[in-house]
């Protein structure tokens, strides 16, 4: 790592980095607010159009490297009643620079890393991890849904980020690097940035307030499966899925065959186990007939199965599926009332 960790840049940083990345040959995506109020990355040529508050982005960060759908082979069929297997088109090789990503959306790479990169590895999710440096923007303003401190993490947190921007006081911003990517985009920027002084100190976090302890949600649901908690828990939930596809961890997809009558490709589908036919057996049954079981699934995968298989929770606290649930479904809340039940020995419904 290089001697200055810290870095400091003037007001105009923003405006001047994405001119001389883009300059430089490199794909800038950066937030920008759409005709709803919504904000998502779109890839920018110039900062005028970059948003700067806004409490997250719309969709987050995975999409980057686990985009909703991409196609994983081709096939068509020969004249002689065979078929032939094609390789999907070719990812590009330039870099890529991404601003203004939050620290909880960041933090969940690291989620997804240990599932693309486990027992197997997922080569176009590592191609685009590769190419791509992740420049976070400090959470300053978090709001009642946000909980990211309850799974460990921070409006600050730099896990998974290369750099992460924090506005300064002055208008500019102060630049934390956290990785080998970071130190190489720093040297990219050349004077736009230069090293802070020995005694600058990063703004301090805002309050974001713990509301449950993942080992004493774990402990519960070790030993709770066929709680009748889980229907009371569940009476809202209407299986729609918003949750998963907005949420910057789940990382469940399909495989299917979009084909024509001498061609077609093989997808890679983002898919929900909020889904009735998530489960559905070709035989008729399905281990998880009813929304509890099906809610149960997310909840034990989050707190339970992926610590156990991966030592990490699956969730970053982002609060998307809070703020999205149009049904009022709070995760939040749930895994807070599984742990007061923990604590008084209880299995009461949220």
């Amino acid at each position: 790592m290089a001697e200055h960790k810290i870095y400091q840049a003037s007001q105009d940083w923003l405006k001047r980095a994405v001119e001389a990345l883009t300059a430089a040959g490199l794909e800038v995506q950066a937030p920008v607010e759409d005709e709803t109020g919504g904000v998502a990355l779109k890839q920018v040529e110039s900062a005028d159009a970059i948003a700067t508050d806004y409490l997250n982005l719309l969709v987050p960060l995975k999409r980057i490297f686990f985009p909703g759908t991409e196609v994983i082979l081709e096939f068509e069929n020969d004249e002689d009643g065979g078929v032939t297997l094609n390789d999907p088109p070719e990812l590009p090789d330039g870099g890529v620079v991404v601003f203004g990503s939050r620290p909880c959306d960041a933090a969940a790479l690291d989620v997804l890393d240990r599932v693309f990169q486990w027992d197997y590895d997922d080569v176009p999710y590592r191609t685009r991890r590769d190419r791509t440096t992740v420049v976070s923007f400090a959470c300053t303003k978090p709001d009642a849904t946000c909980f990211c401190t309850s799974v460990g993490g921070s409006p600050q947190g730099t896990l998974g980020s290369d750099v992460v921007a924090f506005a300064a006081t002055d208008g500019g911003a102060l630049l934390q690097v956290c990785s080998e990517k970071g130190e190489k985009l720093i040297e990219q920027l050349g004077d736009i940035v230069t090293p802070a002084p020995a005694d600058a100190a990063l703004p301090e976090a805002p309050d974001v307030p713990t509301l449950f302890h993942t080992d004493r949600v774990k402990a519960w649901l070790d030993e709770n499966f066929e709680s009748d908690f889980w229907r009371g828990a569940t009476l809202n939930c209407v299986g729609c899925a918003a949750c998963s596809y907005l949420c910057p961890t789940c990382h469940c997809f399909d495989i299917v065959d979009e084909a024509a009558w001498n061609k077609g490709e093989r997808r890679r589908n983002w898919d929900c186990c909020s889904f009735g036919l998530f489960t559905l057996h070709a035989s008729g049954h399905n281990p998880r007939p009813d929304q509890a079981a099906r809610y149960r699934q997310r909840v034990m995968h989050k707190f339970k199965y992926f610590p156990e298989r991966f030592d990490a929770v699956a969730c970053v606290g982002c609060g998307r599926c809070v703020r999205t649930c149009g049904m009022g479904q709070s995760l939040s809340r749930t895994v807070a009332a599984i742990e007061a039940n923990a604590e008084v020995g209880e299995t009461t419904s949220a």
